[in-house]
């Protein structure tokens, strides 16, 4: 593959214009700020690259992935740069596309239900464009202040309300992409049935810029809740939890968010946020609810829950939020997590999941490898355990290095990804593979499995041009 050293700048730049192709030494950017495009939220790899771009639409993306077809040079697509598994790293010269000059809605259908939009887009602008068309996009997490929607699909996210609306793959029905050739392709977007063979669209989802970058979406919107209510109750231990979600069923009143978070990580975020306690009391376990709620009926339904809930002693308190206010404070307990502990210390970061009727005796033998294998190591414990997903997180002590820290990490995981095998779970729930778990993809994936997805990404990227080095 070609260095990026022996490029024509000149004949670059003017590729797609003037002021969207910048080199690492040019006066427009500072190094950090140039840099900071090629890289993620972990702290494993230094990005080391020397083209940045920025193209405004899909023709212009096509140009620059066919010249780098053409040239043999590697690119990375750049979105939100919030992922976990190091997807958006460029550590080996390679080209990187940034899509957040992309941010445009192209279209929307009032019929259908559905927008249109580039696939630069900040999830939160996508919310607010679909909520001032009276409509809702449902897909949210705690970064949806940076993300990408592009990013979002390239990942399949999840996020808070996976448990009722699903993860974003079931909100996307089209796509246009640029393949590792150059070629656009379209995929659907207009029509809700379309069964005229295969759905390539899907291949994309959650194919971590692989095969291609994703430059457009179409995605499906829905009806915002008409109000919801937010619980938040103290958790004497992990088997109370899994029954408290089992008594969810028993409400009959539609269940948005089912979140849960130890003390350790209540305290990183009070620390970080400036937030109050909860509760008068601290608690080994937290649990947040969100409910939709139509009418008065609701809510006394949910006060009877929380009476059912106390009296069967899975609960050692609880409080209903009772203002929006109140709610945002709820929700900034579970969603501050991830930015306490990320800004303020090193992490070593683990995304599973598995079903929920194995959860229990998973924890247990997890707990008892992780007090074995990381004696004296901070453990922040969270995630959206309504539909499985685990967040383990190991803090690093302040004193050992990063680069032992995550040596010590990376000898541990085969052992944790083995129970995981053990349990039917899955190594990565939403973060993706990336550069920090592919080594361990086997652990979730069959051999003949990979060597398939290999030959799809060698129809689609043929010269290996697309963020290689990232899944496999």
């Amino acid at each position: 593959m070609s260095t990026t050293s022996t490029i024509n700048k000149s004949e670059l730049k003017s590729l797609i214009g003037p002021g969207k192709v910048f080199f690492r030494n040019d006066p427009d950017f500072d190094e950090a700020t140039f840099l900071s495009f090629g890289t993620d939220r972990t702290k494993v790899h230094s990005p080391d690259f020397e083209i940045l771009a920025f193209p405004t639409n899909t023709e212009e993306v096509a140009k620059i992935v066919k010249y780098a077809f053409e040239n043999g040079i590697a690119v990375v697509p750049s979105g939100g740069r919030t992922g976990y598994a190091g997807g958006a790293i460029a550590k080996n010269q390679e080209l990187v596309l940034s899509l957040s000059k992309m941010d445009k809605v192209l279209d929307f259908d009032p019929f259908f239900g559905s927008i249109k939009v580039q696939a630069g887009m900040i999830t939160k602008n996508l919310h607010k464009e679909s909520e001032e068309r009276g409509f809702y996009f449902p897909v949210d997490f705690a970064s949806t202040g940076s993300s990408h929607i592009g990013g979002n699909i390239a990942t399949n996210a999840g996020g808070v309300r996976v448990v009722h609306y699903g993860l974003v793959r079931q909100w996307v029905l089209g796509l246009t992409v640029v393949t590792g050739t150059g070629q656009i392709l379209e995929f659907n977007g207009e029509v809700l049935k379309n069964n005229t063979g295969y759905d390539l669209k899907q291949l994309f989802i959650g194919s971590e810029g692989t095969l291609g970058v994703i430059t457009e979406a179409t995605l499906k919107l829905t009806t915002k809740p008409l109000d919801n209510r937010v619980l938040l109750v103290a958790v004497p231990d992990f088997v109370s939890i899994l029954s408290l979600f089992k008594e969810t069923h028993q409400v009959k009143v539609p269940l948005l968010a089912f979140e849960f978070f130890t003390e350790y990580c209540l305290g990183k975020v009070k620390a970080h946020l400036g937030v109050p306690d909860p509760f008068s009391a601290p608690s080994p376990y937290y649990v947040l609810m969100e409910f939709e709620i139509a009418d008065e009926n609701d809510d006394e339904k949910l006060f009877g829950f929380l009476e059912t809930i106390t009296e069967k002693e899975l609960i050692s308190d609880g409080s209903l939020a009772q203002n929006s206010k109140q709610s945002e404070t709820f929700w900034k307990y579970r969603e501050g997590i991830s930015e306490s502990i990320s800004i303020d210390y090193t992490v070593h970061k683990n995304d599973i999941s598995l079903p929920l009727r194995n959860m229990e005796p998973f924890l247990v033998e997890m707990e008892a490898l992780l007090k074995d294998e990381y004696p004296g190591f901070e453990i922040a414990l969270f995630g959206h355990v309504g539909d499985g997903n685990l967040h383990l997180n190991i803090v690093k002590p302040k004193d050992i290095s990063n680069e032992e820290f995550f040596k010590r990490c990376k000898s541990v995981d085969p052992d944790m990804f083995r129970l995981l095998q053990k349990y039917h779970g899955s190594i990565s729930a939403e973060h993706g593979i990336g550069l920090l778990k592919k080594d361990f993809l086997h652990f979730s994936r069959t051999e003949a499995e990979i060597l398939l997805m290999k030959e799809i990404k060698k129809s689609m990227d043929p010269k290996n041009i697309m963020n290689p080095g990232k899944v496999f």
